[in-house]
């Protein structure tokens, strides 16, 4: 009987290790935009400031003012200047070279969903690639410098396959075990 359940269980275990590898393939997007968001909690889909993120064009997104940076005054939303003629570049490469940022254009780069410029949540429709950025203070945020935010409290809770093969090695010493003690008591 032992010997039985140690059996389904490294079957289990087996099987639970090969789920990602059969998992269906993701439908793709006819083009996608990557978006930044400095200073303002991202409430919708959940994500973390002065982060680059990729969504379909179309994706709505909802920001939250944070009080940890001051009196909330208003949203500015920028877009690159120019896209060089070999193709798109995301914003990080367009940081590292120095591009300028422009305002985007409401109803072109995206469209406001819910709320204004100026309440502070504000949910958005992506149509470009921009960087949303909360204004507090009566200052306006730079869309090419980081917040310094401190976002380990806000980072997303990641997961790692350590839980599945440590339990994998546990099945398989038990199993093991089984089996050295079934040798033993005859």
């Amino acid at each position: 009987m032992k010997k039985l359940i140690a059996l389904v269980l490294s079957i289990v275990m087996i099987c639970c290790l090969s789920v990602t590898a059969f998992a269906a393939e993701s439908p793709e997007a006819t083009e996608k935009v990557t978006v930044t968001i400095r200073k303002a909690d991202v409430v919708d889909p959940a994500g973390k400031v002065d982060t680059e993120y990729t969504y379909d064009v179309g994706t709505t997104i909802t920001l939250k003012a944070d009080a940890k940076y001051g009196t909330f005054n208003s949203w500015s939303i920028y877009k690159e200047s120019a896209t060089p003629a070999t193709g798109m570049v995301t914003l990080n490469v367009a940081k590292a070279a120095g591009a300028k940022y422009v305002e985007a254009v409401a109803g072109t780069d995206y469209e406001i969903v819910k709320g204004s410029l100026t309440t502070s949540e504000i949910t958005i429709k992506l149509n470009a690639e921009v960087i949303v950025c909360g204004n507090y203070n009566n200052v306006i945020t730079a869309p090419g410098a980081a917040s310094n935010a401190d976002d380990s409290a806000n980072a997303p809770a990641t997961g790692d396959m350590t839980f599945v093969y440590a339990a994998f090695v546990m099945v398989a010493c038990a199993a093991f075990a089984f089996g050295v003690k079934k040798v033993y008591s005859k």
